[in-house]
């Protein structure tokens, strides 16, 4: 609906059906001969609805009232669930967002991958609350000069003023109202871009990204912050290789970088990997610690396999896996988690690790680790999964490929493609890395069938 000024205006919807749940938990139903996807709404309910958003083939809309209610509709547990953007399902029950999950990566993998017969195994899953070990959270002022710190809304770029957050780690999440006294007495109040929130063995960690040059009086007023909260503080300017380590000395800012920088740490499978609190780490630390333990046991590693881990990270994988085999290559697009990994490898004494930096979006044909035979890959991409690399999988001689996928679109994708290069899908299950988000994790063990999948005419 448009208004006399060409404004769009939200049209209301009286009592629709929800014939069913998206792969990203909306209710799907039918309006005017059009699909509407509904936030907020559950499979089975009768609802009313916002249209918020149309589109040509389908529209976008949020759900106003229930009129008949699912049985797997539950009170959301946080106070700011309905503006928050940052969970979407906790309106549903815990057992069933993770039906929902299993069914959008088996879905998936046989819409778009062409698999059947999909050997799905048990699911990892742990705590629902309070496992996030990281995040990032927005700081504004709003007209009315109000303190805003928190989360982007649903669908919006707007921040959602939070105190608390029950996805954090409980001590991350005890940080939050401190802030909310700190931040107005600070003459840089208006020139904090955002906040980074770590949690390690160490304990708390706080970066803060300033747009401008802190004073002597903000630096002294985040310092004895910092210490009287006990935690760890880093500032970093605009440039992303600025990251500071932050402390007090005889009563004087001191700050550390480059080699002086400090780490951070956690430990999962006798291996201590370290990291800094603004590099890319798996948030939910239990999850992690399942994750690698499975892909341990699925790969059924021998002493004398050669592996090649793709997206390497900071050794996550690497490390554990050089322990049981005679070596472990480790590539990785960033380059100072190159640096970190073979840190890491050098502090727990492992030598038959080794870590090279590479654009893996781009083909790997004459690059020095990619003449080498691999027993073994395992990668880990981003979301926008790994093809160029699934392309080449047959060069590189590996009889099995490990796929830790974020993204079961892309897995899928990435899976017609490894059986294009003659592998075929013996194991896959999902993770739940995201309790209370639509977010799926997933893993697929992949094994050479030895001929090469002949394409259909």
């Amino acid at each position: 609906m448009v208004d006399k000024k060409g404004g769009y205006v939200p049209e209301l919807v009286s009592e629709l059906p929800i014939e069913r749940l998206s792969h990203d938990g909306r209710g799907i139903a039918r309006h005017k001969g059009k699909t509407v996807f509904v936030e907020g709404a559950l499979a089975g309910e009768v609802v009313s609805i916002h249209i918020t958003k149309t589109h040509r083939r389908f529209d976008e809309a949020v759900c106003e009232v229930v009129h008949s209610q699912s049985p797997d509709r539950v009170t959301p547990s946080c106070e700011y669930y309905q503006q928050c953007g940052g969970c979407g399902l906790q309106h549903l029950t815990l057992e069933r967002q993770r039906e929902v999950k299993q069914s959008a990566l088996v879905d998936q993998l046989e819409r778009f991958g062409k698999l059947t017969d999909i050997p799905v195994q048990a699911m990892l899953a742990d705590a629902p609350w309070g496992y996030r070990r990281k995040a990032r959270l927005g700081v504004k002022w709003s007209r009315q000069e109000e303190l805003i710190i928190g989360f982007r809304e649903k669908g919006s770029s707007h921040l959602v003023s939070i105190q608390h957050c029950a996805v954090l780690h409980p001590e991350l999440s005890a940080i939050i109202p401190s802030l909310y006294q700190l931040i107005p007495e600070l003459e840089s109040r208006r020139t904090i871009g955002h906040l980074e929130l770590a949690h390690s063995d160490e304990g708390c960690a706080l970066v803060v990204r300033h747009l401008k040059a802190l004073s002597h009086k903000d630096q002294m007023l985040w310092l004895n912050w910092a210490e009287e909260h006990s935690i760890q503080l880093y500032w970093q300017k605009d440039q992303a290789d600025s990251l500071v380590k932050a402390c007090l000395e005889k009563g004087k800012p001191v700050m550390l970088s480059g080699d002086d920088l400090p780490v951070l740490s956690y430990r999962h499978n006798d291996v201590t990997l370290t990291f800094q609190p603004n590099d890319f780490i798996q948030v939910n630390p239990a999850i992690n610690q399942q994750m690698v333990n499975q892909a341990l046991e699925w790969l059924q590693l021998k002493e004398s396999d050669v592996v090649l881990d793709l997206f390497a990270g900071f050794g996550n994988f690497s490390l554990p896996l050089a322990k049981k085999v005679a070596s472990v290559t480790g590539v990785e697009g960033a380059a100072n988690l190159v640096r970190q990994a073979r840190v890491n490898a050098k502090l727990n004494g492992i030598e038959n690790a080794f870590f090279e930096a590479a654009d893996l979006s781009q083909a790997f044909k004459g690059l020095s680790w990619a003449k080498t035979r691999y027993n073994v890959v395992l990668l880990d991409p981003p979301r926008t999964g790994a093809q160029t690399i699934c392309e080449q999988m047959k060069s590189l001689g590996a009889k099995k490929v490990l796929y830790v996928s974020c993204n079961p679109s892309t897995l899928a994708r990435d899976s017609a493609i490894l059986a294009e290069q003659g592998f075929r899908l013996v194991k896959a299950g999902i993770m739940d890395m995201f309790p209370q988000t639509a977010h799926v994790e997933s893993m697929a063990l992949f094994e050479r069938s030895g001929k090469k999948k002949k394409k259909q005419a």
